[in-house]
């Protein structure tokens, strides 16, 4: 939101960015460095749990130290806007959180609008084996829904379950987003051999396995509308061209 100056801290599990590489890191799910945070003085705390899996004493330790909570739960495409606005009150910028709700409001009209009746059978994958995948009532699969595709995976099934091959080629996607930020390239070169394994999948063989490797591709941010956007330029490749022969995995970078 263009308020990093702000932070005094982040997580244990915050990427190595230049922005935050120095700031020190105090918490994760299971501990929180108290001691640390007594000293740096914040006056608010950011977390994202489920609303029922608070960690024990948390709420308490906060209060003893004369910290505010703000829990900014993310499931569903609509709780990344919510939590924007939130965020700018927390911060005492209500401004800056409406204005960048309403950036991404309207990114993601515009890939509802250019996108609207197309219904492309798309997977979306989250690991380098294919058995990791998206299911439905998550962000990305709405982000998914925006750009014109549609989930293969069907209801009933966990958010994020696995499949295991069979399942794979009874599904037969038209198109296949493989999410893998910051991959290495021993990661992505097992993502590519896992692909030419499957052959006879119909994404496979006309070249339309997505790698995308971009840090924010897994990041329930204001970043989803990029990711919109390329899911939708993908999903009207495959309405609006003719089959492609076999041809080499499509990725976000080189």
């Amino acid at each position: 939101m263009g308020a990093g100056d702000r932070l005094v801290a982040v997580s244990n599990f915050d990427p190595m960015r230049d922005t935050t590489l120095n700031l020190p890191r105090v918490g994760d799910y299971l501990t929180t460095d108290w001691e640390r945070l007594a000293s740096l003085r914040p006056g608010v705390m950011v977390t994202q749990f489920a609303a029922d899996r608070l960690p024990a004493g948390l709420i308490e330790k906060a209060k003893g130290l004369n910290i505010k909570l703000i829990n900014v739960p993310i499931t569903r495409l609509d709780d990344i806007e919510r939590a924007m606005t939130v965020l700018g009150d927390a911060i005492g910028d209500t401004a800056r959180g409406a204005a960048e709700k309403n950036a991404l409001d309207g990114r993601l009209a515009a890939v509802r609008a250019k996108s609207a009746g197309r219904k492309v059978r798309a997977l979306i994958v989250v690991d380098e084996s294919a058995h990791g995948v998206v299911g439905r009532d998550n962000y990305l699969n709405d982000v998914l829904e925006s750009a014109g595709g549609e989930n293969v995976i069907r209801p009933p099934s966990a958010p994020y379950p696995s499949i295991d091959r069979e399942q794979l080629l009874d599904l037969d996607p038209e198109v296949i987003f493989q999410l893998l930020p910051d991959a290495s390239p021993q990661v992505r070169g097992a993502a590519r051999a896992a692909w030419d394994g499957l052959p006879q999948l119909q994404a496979v063989k006309n070249g339309r396995v997505h790698i995308f490797t971009q840090a924010f591709v897994l990041q329930p941010s204001q970043h989803v509308a990029e990711l919109a956007e390329m899911f939708a330029t993908a999903t009207a490749e495959v309405r609006h061209s003719t089959s492609r022969p076999n041809s080499a995995l499509s990725t976000g970078v080189p």
